[in-house]
């Protein structure tokens, strides 16, 4: 038996290697950890100390409030201020718009999803939801309800408690669900559902269905403001993971409430000498209101004690990176909640509920957050080498994302870089496989996707969700490389490869003339008309059990394959047709009569003599006008004349060359299609002025768009 786990063993280590990162292994007392993640780690301090300021305050809370009220102003953000909502809207315009985009939710959904019983959901599923959706009593001028949440709840995407699954077996991740909706946290209330179970509501970040049973409904704007709009002194925040207030049978309207992170109540201050709360004192108890609902469905606000020992704060936090850690990683262990489902949070849920606990107030998806007037790198077709760049100096609490999934970066440890996120799913370290994590963990960006590719390739988006861009406000923030616009646009359009699946650039690395070949070629066109061809010859071309027995004429001859003169190109080389095209039209010649020499380096001054020759083949204007290469590139603005000619090109030198090579191209195409546009352009007849159209009618706000997938 102990041979047999030893045997084991071995195998997992084996595969592990194979995967590239060391087994999953126990912490101390038992709790399991992702490779190279110890169990200090899970400690705030132990991020903090690396992080210089760290106890700084980042932000005080006007400087936050204003902040919030920037993003709320910032198109893209879909953050709203509550506050500022008009206090009527066409009811029947509404009705009719959720028909429309409850239809289009529907058609989404429909045909790969599953019912709660594990059946393939039929169109009449979604038929019923969308009728749901109808208010029989809506108006045109319908006055604004004002509510608050009495419980931790959702916002949902159909004002229906049936589940839409996308795995029959797997019933813990539903896209009915769209976000959390915090206990004491406002919303505006709009349209009911035609059963009357469900208000369709919204929230700061977002808008959806939310259970009628959940909410209470304030007599009017003034009742409402009071529960929440309080300067933050008067507040009690919540910044542990869960609180809960105490079973009692005497007050069970406030009883084993559970409080999760960012809830903020408002606090009682002003007690009379032996006041009982229910039937206790509060001795070493906050004491806050709580919202409740009463049997009409009305609000009122109960006292309700909650202990010394609760993770809550008097006022939000103080924004210190220190604090940020800490509020981030009380979150450890919970599982995966599909939007705010589960009482947990999925991953751009996540960040949001943590910086909400600072009074922050920023976009349900990493998209929306990414609209804010914060500090941010755009980081798609960022080099490999430029990422790691930009992470070693990129403070605790920021944000990185890739596509379908959000993560918070802790920092740097012996050349590996950790995050903190909830986790859908990764390719397994110990086996290789895709592995269903669920769960919010610590983790190296070394870490796979199901395409192979390590979370680090993969990241497009870095921003501070709290380095807002006030006036008179700096921070210490990474910049990009004077490269970073060069050779993103050259991966991006495909004029230069990456050396990897991970999109490593070769920053530094010499330039070869395989780079410089294969450049000329896309920037032609050549490339993209080659690819063209084979894909209409491949679509032209019957598959094998398609074609007939006997052809009813002879097939023509096949075109003969180009004749590469260059030994050192081999016949499946992808540089072949560039090398060949290339030589044809005397852009680039051989090192000799046979040999091309792909890996050979590339001076400054064949880069531009092959470009200019580039560039008299497209007609570029004022190419023709000069006798050197030189004079032309100067002209051109592709140098500014003082480099070394004959010194050998790195990779990024050769981007920058041609992405300028690049503007110029778009420009004269642009002044092309100006052109042709004028030619064209018959003169009309002076018209006259249309009258004014009349405004259009306020409409609420449409339901917003489904939350981006937590998990990788």
């Amino acid at each position: 038996m102990l041979h047999g786990r030893k045997r084991a063993l071995c195998v997992l280590l084996a595969l592990a290697v194979l995967t590239g990162l060391a087994p999953a292994a126990l912490a101390d007392g038992g709790v399991t950890l992702m490779p190279d993640v110890t169990p200090e780690m899970s400690d705030a301090a132990y991020w903090a100390a690396g992080q210089p300021g760290a106890d700084e305050v980042i932000l005080t809370q006007e400087e936050i409030t204003a902040f919030n009220r920037d993003s709320a102003l910032r198109e893209g953000t879909m953050v709203m201020d509550l506050r500022d909502a008009a206090e009527t809207y066409d009811g029947t315009k509404y009705n009719e718009n959720l028909k429309k985009s409850a239809t289009a939710d529907g058609e989404y959904y429909f045909g790969w999803t599953y019912t709660g019983e594990g059946e393939k959901a039929e169109w009449e599923y979604f038929q019923a939801m969308v009728d749901n959706c109808l208010d029989p009593n809506a108006g045109k001028d319908t006055p604004v309800r004002y509510g608050i949440a009495v419980k931790r709840t959702l916002l949902r995407v159909f004002p229906s408690p049936d589940p839409i699954l996308d795995d029959p077996n797997d019933p813990d991740f539903d896209y009915q669900s769209l976000s959390s909706i915090r206990v004491n946290e406002p919303m505006l209330i709009y349209n009911t559902s035609a059963d009357g179970r469900y208000y369709q509501a919204r929230i700061s970040s977002c808008s959806g269905w939310v259970p009628a049973e959940d909410v209470a409904l304030c007599a009017d704007k003034e009742q409402w403001l009071s529960a929440w709009d309080l300067p933050s002194e008067k507040l009690l925040v919540v910044y542990g993971n869960k609180e809960y207030t105490d079973e009692s049978i005497s007050t069970p309207e406030t009883a084993r409430r559970m409080l999760t992170q960012g809830t903020a109540l408002e606090l009682v201050t002003d007690l009379a000498p032996d006041q009982l709360i229910g039937n206790r004192s509060p001795y070493h108890n906050y004491v806050v209101y709580l919202p409740v609902r009463r049997a009409d469905g009305s609000y009122e606000k109960q006292m309700a004690l909650i202990p010394e020992t609760a993770k809550v704060s008097v006022g939000y936090l103080p924004l210190t990176l220190e604090n940020i850690a800490m509020v981030a990683l009380e979150n450890l262990g919970d599982a995966y909640g599909w939007g705010g489902m589960l009482d947990v949070e999925d991953c751009s849920g996540m960040i949001r509920t943590v910086y909400r606990c600072f009074g922050l107030d920023i976009g349900r998806n990493s998209d929306w957050q990414w609209h804010m007037n914060i500090e941010k790198i755009d980081m798609v077709n960022m080099s490999l080498e430029e990422k790691k760049l930009i992470l070693d100096e990129l403070p605790l609490g920021a944000a990185l994302c890739f596509s379908g999934h959000e993560m918070m970066y802790l920092g740097k440890v012996d050349d590996k870089y950790y995050v903190v996120s909830t986790v859908s799913s990764i390719v397994s370290p110990n086996t290789g496989s895709i592995l269903r994590t669920r769960d919010v963990m610590i983790n190296t960006v070394d870490v796979k996707r199901g395409s192979g590719m390590t979370w680090l390739g993969a990241l497009n988006q870095a921003f501070m969700p709290c380095y807002a861009l006030l006036e008179g406000k700096s921070y210490d923030f990474p910049q990009t490389g004077w490269y970073h616009d060069a050779v993103a646009w050259c991966l991006g359009q495909g004029v230069m490869k990456g050396l990897d699946i991970d999109n490593t650039f070769g920053i530094g690395a010499d330039a070869s003339r395989a780079d410089l070949v294969w450049a000329l070629w896309t920037l032609s066109g050549e490339a993209a008309a080659a690819a063209e061809r084979a894909a209409a010859a491949a679509a032209a071309t019957p598959a094998p059990e398609q074609q007939p027995e006997h052809s009813p004429a002879p097939s023509p001859e096949p075109t003969p394959e180009p004749v590469c003169p260059f030994d050192d190109v081999g016949e499946d080389d992808p540089i072949r047709p560039a090398v060949i095209w290339a030589a044809e039209q005397g852009l680039m010649e051989g090192t000799s009569e046979t040999a091309f020499d792909p890996e050979g380096t590339v001076s400054r001054s064949q880069a531009l003599e092959a470009l200019w020759a580039l560039a008299r083949l497209q007609g570029l204007p004022g190419a023709e006008e000069w006798d050197a290469a030189g004079d032309w590139a100067l002209d051109a603005g592709l140098t500014d004349g003082e480099a070394d000619p004959d010194e050998a090109l790195v990779r990024e030198d050769l981007a920058a060359l041609l992405a300028r090579y690049g503007q110029l191209l778009e420009e004269a195409e642009a002044a092309a299609a100006e052109e042709a546009g004028e030619a064209d352009e018959a003169p009309a007849e002076d018209e006259a002025p249309a009258e004014d159209e009349a405004p259009a009618e306020d409409e609420a706000p449409a339901e917003d768009a489904d939350p981006e997938e937590g998990g990788a």
